[in-house]
């Protein structure tokens, strides 16, 4: 299938994937905040541990999509890079205005909690505004806790011409090789809990170990690559492998986060409370790994559905950048109703998901040109 084809079941993929980083993101207040209700902080870790595939199978995506790149390297950044930086600046003001906006409307300062529950400094102050903003280009913190995505890749962008032509030499014992070596840094976030902090060379004048080259995101471009070309499971093998491997890694990830959880808080040990949750570790790769195949086997024949399927990947990208807006406000006007913390969730992602579709599409159809711009 070429570049241009549609892909149904990457629609479906990216719409699952968008579908997870909402949901994850409207258990953040039971996670990221003491709970007097243990109820809540056990949905917190359930929910939050069931959608860690979420970001793998966005960069999975972007390798199965991309590489190998047959264009040449500057009008691949001239293409990609702008597409994401200027959105991020541009929504990364928009939340950092936000605390700002607050103190305004003589709101107290509690309520920015609730809306941005991994800050734990909160400030109303114009100061402290124009200051995060100034320092957009080079850091985020908890008033845009999802836009670390965009950073990251921004520098899967900027490697993959790199990287590409690598991949278009389809060398089976390079493959192998790099995905062995990959796999071993998955280890990395336990071994520097259960062995030493300064592993494999790791040291206070030197963070670059032995397996630096070949940790991080680019895996999961491979993965994509890889795995896009097909398997030869049949459908219903596949969606069995697939589940299999996704409970295996969900077993480890929600007991592991969970059994911290019970001990420390985000705010006392962050690093450690995350090490079963990072993106890059063998539980949530296999998660990943195990979604990627038993979506892969959807097929969706309706005209109409692959319409809504394709209009949603359009817009997925303006949704992912806005969500966060009003996971807060959402929560604020579902959680009095009293409904059970799940069913509170799950309304909550989708009147989250409602608005965002319904502005980004306004958006596209008020500002065609500049949309691109706005929502990517």
């Amino acid at each position: 299938m070429t570049k241009n084809s549609r892909i149904v079941w990457v629609d479906v993929m990216r719409l699952t994937a968008l579908l997870m980083v909402i949901s994850a993101h409207c258990v953040d207040i039971y996670n990221a905040t003491p709970q007097e209700n243990s109820n809540n902080a056990f949905w917190g870790a359930f929910i939050g541990s069931l959608m860690r595939p979420s970001v793998p199978l966005f960069a999975m995506m972007t390798g199965l999509l991309l590489l190998p790149i047959k264009e040449r390297a500057s009008k691949f950044y001239r293409r990609r890079i702008p597409r994401v930086l200027i959105p991020m600046v541009l929504w990364s003001a928009i939340y950092y205005a936000i605390p700002w906006f607050t103190g305004l409307l003589g709101l107290e300062k509690d309520i920015i909690t609730i809306l941005f529950p991994f800050e734990f400094a909160p400030s109303q102050e114009l100061n402290h505004t124009i200051e995060n903003i100034a320092m957009i280009p080079f850091r985020f913190n908890g008033y845009t806790t999802h836009m670390w995505y965009l950073y990251m890749l921004i520098g899967l962008y900027l490697l993959m011409p790199f990287f590409s032509a690598w991949v278009k030499m389809e060398d089976k014992t390079l493959t192998r090789t790099y995905i062995i070596l990959w796999g071993c840094s998955l280890m990395l976030p336990y071994l520097t809990q259960l062995i030493s902090p300064d592993i494999f060379g790791v040291c206070a004048w030197n963070n670059i170990g032995t397996l630096y080259y070949f940790s991080g995101f680019t895996g999961y471009l491979l993965l994509g690559y890889l795995l896009g070309k097909g398997n030869r499971l049949r459908s219903i093998k596949a969606i069995a492998v697939g589940t299999m491997l996704y409970i295996s890694g969900y077993i480890i990830t929600y007991t592991g986060f969970s059994t911290l959880a019970s001990q420390y808080s985000y705010e006392e040990a962050p690093v450690l409370l995350e090490m079963f949750w990072q993106f890059c570790s063998p539980n949530v790769v296999l998660m990943a790994i195990g979604m990627f195949l038993a979506i892969q086997r959807i097929n969706v024949t309706s005209p109409k559905l692959q319409a809504v399927l394709a209009n949603v990947s359009k817009c997925g990208f303006g949704a992912y950048l806005m969500h966060y807006i009003f996971i807060g406000p959402a929560l604020l006007l579902i959680m009095p109703l009293g409904l059970p913390t799940p069913l509170c969730v799950i309304c909550t992602v989708i009147v989250v998901f409602v608005a965002c579709m319904a502005i980004t599409n306004l958006i596209y159809k008020l500002l065609p040109r500049a949309a691109r711009y706005i929502v990517g």
